[in-house]
């Protein structure tokens, strides 16, 4: 009786074992599952079956991001025994020559970031979306510039974000904001580039925002920008309908923004002295944790219907921001053309 249950379980551990329903899924199905994964996860879904071996080639969506890069990055001394050696073309992801100090995240993300090149010039098909974390060095380098302009001309990218780790994790005493954003004049004018954006940068001018015909959708977090130069960017969309603003620098004094296609403002965490909105088409604006004069709030936007106003939970900054209450006070005609919510 023993021998013959044992003989059952083995029977069932080899169906299992024989069934492959990867294989079975068509291409589309596979690489829209894949297109969730980081890039470099994605790349590794290779080694699971002989199925999978080129499907990560015609993703949708490339997320260059490295967190967890310990685990696919390990030391060079634990490779041979954890990391199976993953070719890009005639290049593999990591040279087991390299000085490579694993315990500094500086050089974990080095790792991962090296490949960008290989991995997009491997990638066979257009993409939906793309965003890279990076270090300083690649902008400084050309790098950064160089991935807008492959991803834009040569696999038209629809969405693009760019975020600089060096800021997140504190690297440097002395802030690299002064470098700025200086690109060249007009490179986001892909025409199909619909939303970008970018993280722990100083953009200092709007020349690469030059002839944005077709971008929609502008995310600036954590950057130094100033009024004056987020109020040019503004203007050179001809279609722009959100723009989300989060924990800006003192240089930004000001939002104002007068346009006409503007459908959605997200403001957050921002120390101002106003808020200036003049447009036709706003429809829903949304302020969180806000410091600025509830006198200075003035907004001009017939079609606005709805207004957020919410703030984070009571702390011993919170007297800072900006009450609702204020803000009703000195903007009673809201309450006719609004929905409020707090």
């Amino acid at each position: 009786m023993i021998l013959h249950q044992s003989s059952r379980k083995e029977s069932n551990c080899e169906t299992m074992a024989t069934d492959d329903f990867i294989s079975d899924l068509p291409d589309e199905v596979l690489a829209t599952i894949i297109s969730g994964l980081p890039a470099i996860e994605a790349i590794r879904t290779t080694i699971l079956s002989k199925r999978l071996k080129d499907v990560w080639r015609n993703v949708s969506r490339l997320d260059f991001d490295p967190k967890g890069v310990k685990k696919l990055f390990p030391a060079p001394n634990q490779l041979r025994s954890t990391v199976p050696v993953i070719q890009f073309g005639s290049n593999v992801c990591h040279d087991e020559g390299d000085d490579i100090d694993d315990t500094d995240p500086r050089e974990e993300i080095s790792r991962v970031v090296k490949n960008i090149d290989n991995v997009l010039l491997s990638h066979e098909r257009n993409l939906i979306s793309c965003r890279i974390v990076h270090l300083s060095n690649s902008y400084t380098s050309g790098d950064v510039e160089k991935w807008i302009k492959y991803l834009t001309s040569e696999k038209e990218v629809q969405e693009l974000a760019f975020l600089c780790d060096d800021f997140q994790h504190e690297f440097y005493l002395v802030s690299h904001f002064g470098w700025g954003l200086n690109l060249s004049s007009g490179i986001f004018s892909c025409r199909t580039l619909q939303s970008l954006e970018f993280t722990n940068y100083g953009i200092r001018f709007h020349r690469p925002f030059h002839h944005c015909h077709n971008l929609k959708t502008l995310k600036l977090y954590y950057c130094d920008i100033s009024s004056e130069t987020l109020e040019a960017i503004v203007s050179s969309f001809d279609f722009m309908e959100h723009l989300s603003v989060c924990s800006s620098t003192s240089s930004l004094k000001q939002v104002r923004i007068f346009s006409q296609t503007v459908k959605t403002v997200e403001l957050e965490s921002l120390d101002l002295e106003g808020i200036y909105l003049s447009t036709q088409s706003l429809g829903a604006l949304v302020l969180h944790s806000m410091k600025f004069p509830a006198r200075r709030l003035v907004i001009h936007a017939p079609n606005l219907r709805v207004f957020t106003a919410t703030r984070k939970p009571i702390t011993k900054n919170s007297d800072n921001i900006t009450k609702i209450a204020e803000i009703l006070e000195y903007c009673t005609h809201l309450l006719l053309m609004i929905q409020w919510k707090t």
